[in-house]
């Protein structure tokens, strides 16, 4: 952590630690990641929460005809939502975000994205959007975080973003399915003037980046083009201590520490 990593954020909106992680780390959650995932490669919502890994799994649980097996399954899935949620509490990442705001922070969602090649969500994109659209802090604090589990580039679908954006407070919006939509995912913005005004970037990261976006700044992601590349990121929803918050009908967030 450095001053110079809070200005680069304050600036413009977004800032990426790299390699917090190693590659054998990111190997072994992305293990975990598809093991739990369904046949269609589909993003998977709160994961750190017992209830909403158990509720995506159904289907697994179901065709599992002995009971004490059933069971078995259900107990290795709460074991896994453990383990995701120490993820989201890894002083590593924690220190981090607390030094960036200054304050106390906690989390509120946890999502998995993986766009494998040729899947259902591999065809996925997200139309250019705000994170606090889906939230909407009145102070505009809340913010995501991506770790990165796989090398991401503009070919396999990186985020796109438009820095300093985040300057403009929140813009209006044409609300659109996010979550279980395959096709163009997100609550819309015209960009026609932002365009004009501001750079489009695609971020190039590698396995361990830890990219934190600010809730304001403008971006997006395009379809996977690739035929090899799959692009597994693990994001974290957080907020300062204290701040309010649109819990949302499907994502249901609700506050949850990120001490140890």
């Amino acid at each position: 952590m450095s001053l110079s990593s809070k200005l680069f954020y304050q600036n413009n909106g977004y800032v990426i630690f790299k390699k917090v992680y190693t590659k054998t780390k990111c190997d072994e959650i992305k293990k975990i990641i598809l093991s739990i995932c369904d046949n269609k490669f589909s993003q998977m919502l709160n994961v750190h929460r017992e209830d909403f890994l158990i509720a995506q799994n159904l289907n697994k649980i179901n065709s599992i005809k002995n009971l004490a097996q059933q069971t078995d399954e259900i107990n290795n899935l709460k074991k896994i939502s453990k383990y995701f949620l120490n993820i989201s509490k890894d002083k590593k990442f924690v220190k981090k975000l607390n030094f960036l705001y200054d304050k106390e922070i906690v989390g509120l969602q946890s999502q998995i994205l993986i766009k494998k090649p040729g899947s259902l969500f591999g065809k996925q994109s997200y139309n250019p959007h705000q994170d606090n659209s889906y939230t909407q802090n009145k102070k505009g604090l809340y913010f995501t975080t991506h770790l990165y589990l796989e090398k991401a580039t503009k070919k396999n679908g990186t985020l796109f973003l438009y820095p300093k954006t985040h300057k403009l407070g929140l813009l209006k919006f044409n609300s659109k399915k996010s979550f279980d939509n395959s096709k163009k995912a997100g609550n819309k913005i015209d960009i026609k003037e932002i365009e004009k005004k501001y750079e489009k970037i695609h971020l190039n990261v590698e396995p361990g980046d830890f990219v934190v976006l600010h809730g304001h700044c403008v971006h997006g992601s395009s379809v996977n083009t690739s035929k090899t590349l799959s692009r597994i990121v693990y994001t974290t929803c957080c907020i300062p201590k204290g701040e309010k918050f649109l819990s949302g009908r499907n994502a249901r967030r609700e506050i949850f520490s990120l001490k140890k």
